[in-house]
């Protein structure tokens, strides 16, 4: 976590001036997620990873509206119980839609809605030198919702670090119980 660290600082401290263009952009971009589920007494929060691309229109030196295609591998784990670790693993197309704020060249508070689509659900035992998969995708529902905020940075070479947390509003679950996705994500991107 602190190579991690020391890497995001080492890639902010190069990125002194970040240019302030009007008009539409896009890139692609992929990063780390720490994910986890509300009301999930014994599963404990997990990483995955997000990878995709996005596309956004400045209208203003201070305002810009974007939109990510985003694959987000998320779920929980439930640690170790004897020699088998379990976990699920839920494969997510989200599309968050955002208002960007730029506070000053460069710099972004972001904030808007996320829909997300179910593209698998998966329970996954490990063990004893084997893995065992079973797909959860029936108590799943196939659409997810979450409200995206985050900060952001533009570098002047095109690269652009990004954290943000999705708050999930809708309950993942088909049968009974409640529980929702929660995210938070670091993000390197290049915008060509």
């Amino acid at each position: 976590m602190k190579k991690l660290l020391f890497f995001a600082l080492g890639l902010v401290g190069i990125c002194t001036a970040a240019s302030a263009q009007t008009g539409f952009g896009w890139g692609v971009k992929g990063g780390l997620n720490i994910t986890g589920m509300t009301n999930s007494e014994e599963g404990q929060s997990k990483t995955g990873f997000v990878v995709g691309a996005f596309a956004d229109y400045r209208f203003t030196q201070k305002f810009a509206l974007s939109v990510d295609a985003l694959y987000s591998r998320q779920g929980v784990s439930f640690g170790k119980t004897g020699d088998v670790r379990s976990k699920t693993r839920l494969n997510y197309l989200n599309v968050p839609i955002l208002a960007n704020y730029y506070i000053f060249d460069g710099l972004a508070v972001k904030a808007g809605i996320q829909p997300g689509f179910l593209l698998s659900g998966k329970a996954v035992a490990k063990g004893d030198g084997h893995t065992e998969k079973e797909d959860i995708s029936g108590i799943l529902h196939g659409a997810d919702f979450a409200i995206p905020i985050g900060i952001s940075y533009d570098c002047p070479f095109g690269i652009i670090l990004e954290a943000r947390y999705n708050i999930g509003v809708s309950n993942v679950l088909s049968t009974e119980g409640t529980s929702r996705n929660s995210v938070f994500a670091l993000t390197v991107g290049y915008r060509f």
